[in-house]
């Protein structure tokens, strides 16, 4: 039977500063139940903005712009993801088609492409997250007391695309039973990604979500 996730609003939850970025910024998103999966829009356009030149001039040159958002589940009051997914994302400009090209990628399924002959039109498909699976509706606990929201970090073109993933999962495997939170282990991941990136850019999504009960 096909249920709608019952979007909560106005929970607070709390807002970390890392350096001169502003770590999980809230970011309005929407939630969706279909079938066993939990779907979830939310976009980013500060990772590849229309007026920073540097980023649109090396888009116009050809040359391929990759985007990669980690997305993780969490569950209010529990510092242990519930689902962590990745998505990756390449925009580029065929000069000779004179065409944008957007190359979606989830970790374990087929790439989709998608052409555009707007480079706006291009670019917001590209830092858009739409209707991507976060969880599987029967990992979750229905009720009110079971209350979810994620945060999504996205880099523009990393210089290494494989650093955050794994160290994230090996720092969740040794935050386990010790005092220093997984969450803290996480924001030091997060403060080294930006480094390693031309943008970084992180978001806590609002309003928090649960499942409505049977």
């Amino acid at each position: 039977m096909r249920r709608r996730a019952f979007l909560l609003a106005g929970l607070s939850l709390p807002l970390v500063a890392a350096g001169p970025l502003e770590f999980l910024r809230p970011r309005r998103a929407r939630f969706e139940e279909v079938g066993d999966a939990v779907l979830m829009t939310v976009a980013l356009p500060e990772l590849l903005s229309t007026r920073d030149p540097d980023a649109m001039a090396s888009l116009e040159s050809a040359f391929a712009t990759t985007l990669v958002y980690e997305i993780v589940l969490y569950r209010a009051g529990q510092q242990v993801p519930v689902e962590q997914r990745q998505r990756i994302v390449k925009i580029q400009y065929n000069p000779w088609k004179e065409r944008y090209v957007v190359t979606i990628t989830d970790v374990g399924r087929a790439s989709q492409v998608r052409y555009y002959s707007d480079r706006d039109e291009a670019i917001t498909r590209a830092t858009s997250l739409d209707r991507v699976r976060v969880a599987r509706v029967s990992a979750l606990q229905r009720g009110e007391d079971a209350v979810y929201f994620a945060t999504v970090v996205g880099q523009r073109n990393p210089l290494d695309k494989d650093m955050l993933a794994p160290d994230a999962a090996e720092a969740l495997d040794r935050g386990q039973g010790r005092d220093l939170s997984v969450f803290s282990r996480w924001v030091g991941i997060f403060v080294r990604a930006t480094q390693s990136a031309e943008k970084t850019f992180a978001v806590k999504t609002v309003p928090a979500f649960y499942l409505v009960s049977s």
